[in-house]
């Protein structure tokens, strides 16, 4: 209504102009005579020009005005339109629509996701048996392709009904308001362009191993279908954030420090190589006897192999051997002398000293920022958590009589608790005096003490089934396992005496090995209780973690054989980490190499082997990025060896605290 008065007010104000120009047109039409006889009618004409070319200008302000109040209304009846259709799918289908309503209740249905959980499996299944052996025109390489192809093309269907479902982009709860959505969007696109470049491109992929990078980040979309898995991993993710503060100062230590490097070492981790390196003092030497003069692996001649030699030494591993190198420097193309300069001593153990202090405080401020995040999921998602109170039958023994009281008494008594656990302690010093060649006076008296021992526990268990009663007895796993422990060791003194062993297919004396099992009672006093209680408790965080870590280990092996499966090592091309025990040929090789690697046991060797030079025939060689692999072990080295084993062991002690607490 407003824009229509508008509207009427302004065609009003023009009909009004037009009329007042056409009356001043017809009083001006004749010169006017003025007395004394002077025309005044030139000058008339001007002011009447004047004041028509004004009124034109209006009239062109006027009809901009229109236009604009026009444009205006134009695109405000867009908004409203737009947010008329916000909960409308593509602005096109109503939350009413048939079709979508179709689509909703196939993608909320419990076997949908059940048959998406079963393929992405089968996926895992499938990435674990690539491997650059497969020949490229076999049958395994045709089913393995077409099998990564049905799986792109059931990821892109899920994809497209959740989208018809939620919306692409707007909404309350559109498909991309989700990050765990646009992870799975992502690698569906990735996985569509994969299919797209090979299609145009066949011979690509064997060639460029960095193209099945998406395949590979297919097993995190098990990280959605797990509830307790994805709160670890968004708290975790979480607790990156407010460690910004620590990120920075960890990264100004490096750049400090690869800078530093640089500046006292660039030019001077060269060496030569050949026979009788004794005589040479320089490269020109080097080069006039027929030798190589190489670069060492790990060196600071830029800001960047700085910063990889600095990690590999805050790793701990390896920093030995660059703290040599460093002393042994004497100067650009000059031959290392050892020890030349021990003042260089100051720059590596400074390092080594500041990186304990930096990893420390990183690992304190990351574990303790990730139990708060994780308190606040369990107060959001747990708001009343359920409290089990163990109540004990104290009332169960009143019925007794007198000679059942008094064994219930010597049962539960503190003392007899001591005098078992000194007689368990006594029966594993025992075992442990047993050795080989033994004298037969040593071997007797052991066969004695072993006997009485086993009595003494035959006859603590008859007390506690008389003091207890048989079902009581057996409702506490301590008990079970030592009833256990009394028949195997009953069982193998029968078989010992009566000579049995060679009408059975094990030694008897096999099962004087689970003596050792008798250990584990002194475990049953009240405060071991308790803390093996909270490790217990501990358990299904802990059970999380690892999950955590078969992902990662999963995603790291299989890119691992895409990207470095083909490295080869021979006599005349050898390897400083990697061999055949220790490579990424295979799914299988490639986890154990990742766990060596997460050990710290020389990891340092295996990313120089990824880093060296080709052949000059090409071979052994892989076609991915030179900057990928220090990225590849370094990324690893953090989320396994930095984060996820200090989150394995914040969790335990977090539990303990709880428990004193």
């Amino acid at each position: 209504s407003a824009f229509l008065a508008l509207d009427l007010s302004t065609s009003s104000r023009v009909t009004m102009g037009l009329l007042a120009a056409s009356l001043i047109n017809c009083l001006l039409a004749q010169p006017v005579t003025v007395p004394g006889g002077t025309d005044r009618g030139p000058s008339n004409s001007e002011s009447n020009s004047g004041q028509i070319k004004s009124v034109q200008v209006e009239e062109a302000d006027v009809k901009q005005t229109d236009q604009d109040h026009g444009s205006v209304s134009w695109m405000r009846n867009v908004q409203r339109w737009v947010q008329d259709r916000e909960d409308w799918s593509f602005y096109l289908l109503s939350p009413q629509n048939r079709f979508r309503q179709f689509c909703k209740n196939l993608v909320f249905h419990k076997n949908f996701e059940v048959a998406i959980l079963i393929c992405i499996i089968t996926n895992c299944i499938t990435i674990a048996l690539e491997r650059p052996a497969i020949q490229p025109g076999s049958l395994e390489r045709r089913i393995l392709d077409q099998s990564s192809n049905f799986f792109s093309f059931v990821f892109l269907v899920e994809m497209l009904l959740k989208v018809t479902v939620l919306g692409l982009v707007f909404g309350k709860e559109s498909y991309c308001r989700s990050l765990w959505n646009i992870m799975a969007g992502f690698l569906v696109v990735t996985s569509g362009v994969d299919i797209a470049i090979l299609l145009v491109m066949p011979g690509i992929r064997s060639s460029v191993g960095i193209l099945n990078i998406p395949h590979v980040l297919r097993p995190l979309r098990m990280v959605e279908r797990t509830p307790k898995l994805r709160l670890t991993v968004e708290a975790l993710l979480r607790s990156v954030k407010p460690m910004g503060n620590i990120i920075v100062i960890c990264g100004i230590f490096f750049f400090f420090y690869s800078i530093l490097g640089v500046q006292l070492f660039k030019g001077k981790f060269y060496h030569c190589v050949g026979g009788n390196v004794t005589t040479i003092t320089n490269k020109s030497d080097c080069l006039s006897a027929n030798y190589s003069w190489v670069r060492k692996e790990y060196n600071f001649d830029n800001l960047i192999q700085a910063t990889i030699s600095v990690f590999v030494m805050y790793s701990m591993d390896g920093w030995v051997n660059l703290m040599y190198d460093g002393l042994d420097a004497v100067g650009v193309d000059q031959q290392p002398v050892a020890d030349y300069n021990l003042w260089m001593l100051l720059y590596f153990i400074s390092f080594i000293l500041m990186s304990f202090i930096l990893l420390d405080m990183f690992i304190g401020v990351m574990v303790e920022i990730f139990h708060k995040c994780q308190l606040e999921q369990r107060k959001a998602n747990d708001p009343e958590s359920e409290q089990q109170n163990e109540t004990e039958e104290l009332t169960y023994f009143h019925h007794y009589s007198p000679l059942r009281l008094k064994i219930h008494s010597i049962c539960t008594n503190e003392a007899s608790e001591y005098f078992m656990s000194a007689v368990i302690l006594l029966s594993v010093l025992m075992m442990g005096a047993e050795h080989y060649e033994n004298p037969w006076y040593i071997k007797e008296l052991l066969e004695w003490v072993f006997y009485i021992l086993t009595i003494v526990l035959v006859v603590e268990v008859l007390l506690k089934f008389i003091a207890f009663g048989f079902m009581r007895f057996l409702k506490i796993g301590w008990n079970v396992l030592d009833i256990v422990v009394v028949l195997v060791s009953v069982i193998s003194i029968i078989l010992t005496e009566v000579k049995v062993s060679v009408k059975i297919p094990i030694n008897p004396s096999i099962l004087r090995v689970v003596r050792i099992l008798r250990l584990t009672q002194v475990l049953k006093t009240t405060k071991i209780k308790v803390l093996l209680r909270t490790i217990i408790k501990t358990l299904s965080q802990v059970g999380n973690i690892g999950l955590l870590f078969m992902f990662f280990f999963f995603i790291y092996a299989a890119l691992g054989v895409e990207l470095f499966g083909k490295l080869e090592c021979s006599p005349d091309f050898p390897c400083l980490g990697l061999h055949r025990h220790t490579n990424f040929e295979n799914f299988g090789v490639a986890l154990l190499t990742l766990y060596k690697v997460s050990t710290g046991d020389n990891w340092n060797g295996i990313l120089k082997d990824t880093m060296r030079e080709c052949r000059s025939d090409n071979r052994g060689c892989s076609s991915y990025p030179s900057w990928f692999s220090p990225i590849f072990f370094a990324s690893f080295v953090i989320i396994v060896q930095f984060v996820l084993v200090n989150l394995v062991v914040s969790a335990v002690i977090q539990g303990l605290e709880d428990s004193t607490q």
